[in-house]
């Protein structure tokens, strides 16, 4: 009978302790003097929106070629933009060097990201 009692304990833990929940999420922006880093994990049905987003706010369609794909290199903008994109389906890492970028192109990726966290944090 005791066994029982335990065979049941741990099946709870092991549920409440699983991610069953998709709605986690995870997001993080470091500003310094040299750089602004923004990175985040959310659920993966959030994926076509935040690349929907990227695509249509940068005016570049061939940033991704689907949903699924994986990024992870340097980009460089018509503009000259340059950053660092880390992507897979529901995570993204942006790193814009401010010494590599105009003020203007900081300022476009900064507002970028506080996008690409509203997407992320919409129900």
């Amino acid at each position: 009978m005791k066994n029982k009692h335990y065979l049941f304990a741990l099946i709870c833990c092991v549920i409440f302790g699983c991610n069953l929940n998709e709605s986690n999420q995870s997001i993080s922006v470091k500003k310094t003097e040299a750089a602004y880093n923004f990175e985040a994990s959310y659920p993966e049905r959030k994926t076509a929106k935040v690349i929907a987003y990227i695509e249509s706010t940068l005016k570049e369609d061939d940033l991704f070629s689907t949903t699924k794909s994986k990024h992870n290199s340097e980009v460089v903008l018509k503009d000259s933009t340059r950053f660092y994109l880390k992507a897979e389906p529901g995570f993204i890492t942006i790193d814009v060097k401010k010494q590599k970028n105009s003020f203007t192109s900081y300022q476009r990726m900064e507002k970028l990201c506080m996008g690409i966290k509203e997407i992320i944090s919409e129900n």
